[in-house]
């Protein structure tokens, strides 16, 4: 079995010391990227590139109004044919109510080339949707998920953005705030497996990426704010034995080490 849940290795300090420390670096990080040509490559990129269908699914939380509408709304802004798909809560695992929220789509999920799941306490960048498919694109990713700026709440430091990287390949891809599947990983991937806290979900998609030869990784430059903190309202003990029986219910022996490790840049300058 992976001995993923056995260390701390690799994980994020919120924020990065303080708040105003996280928003200085973001700014700078913000400037570097401006001026880095393969923003204008992801760009020319997201004008040209042909039109995608993209699947937008989401789980609405009934306390938290209509935030998740809002995101899903940003998502749809795109000259992309999206169709979004959301369902209210139900009293089971994360993953199977995105499972819900997928078989309830106007069209079934191979007819699409892209699934977007979203939770409800994200902030995006401008044009995120166009911007985004055209650099997952151009770095042939088949699972990714948008770096984290500083000030976000992040739970392992891979997921953090880098300084002068726009995508990195990675060994690991988290099961949330936002990720992105690619068509081929569909029949891999969906239906997922049963998890009442989705942890190891993330861990067995790295498992199945590396036997698949999948690019899996983190989209830099399109960061992105997780607005609450991770790790509330739950048990993290009950949901890390959970994600422990996972792994080893489905025998993936993949080493934390090697899934939180940064592989290299995708696009060239």
């Amino acid at each position: 079995m992976s001995d993923f849940f056995d260390s701390d290795e690799g994980l994020a300090r919120n924020f990065m010391a303080t708040p105003r420390k996280a928003w200085a670096r973001d700014l700078a990080y913000d400037i570097r990227s401006w001026f880095d040509p393969r923003r204008r490559l992801i760009d020319r990129h997201a004008r040209t590139m042909a039109r995608q269908r993209i699947l937008v699914v989401g789980v609405e939380v009934p306390s938290r109004g209509g935030a998740l509408q809002t995101i899903a709304a940003e998502l749809a802004r795109s000259r992309h044919d999206v169709a979004v798909s959301l369902v209210p809560m139900q009293a089971k695992g994360k993953f199977e109510n995105v499972d819900d929220a997928i078989r309830a789509a106007k069209w079934p999920l191979a007819e699409f080339d892209w699934l977007i799941i979203t939770d409800d306490d994200v902030a995006l960048p401008r044009r995120f949707t166009d911007r985004y498919i055209a650099a997952a694109s151009l770095a042939n990713l088949t699972v990714s998920q948008p770096a984290h700026r500083f000030l976000s709440h992040a739970s392992y430091q891979i997921t953090r953005r880098r300084f002068g990287a726009a995508v990195r390949r990675t060994g690991f891809v988290e099961a949330g705030p936002l990720t992105v599947l690619r068509r081929d990983a569909f029949a891999e991937l969906v239906p997922f497996p049963p998890s009442r806290w989705a942890f190891g979900i993330d861990v067995l998609w790295g498992d199945i990426a590396r036997r698949h030869g999948w690019t899996i990784g983190m989209v830099d430059a399109l960061p992105i704010r997780h607005l609450r903190p991770i790790g509330g309202g739950y048990d993290v003990d009950a949901a890390i034995a959970e994600g422990r029986e996972l792994l080893q219910r489905l025998h993936v022996t993949t080493a934390r080490q090697d899934l939180l490790q940064d592989r290299g840049e995708l696009i060239a300058r």
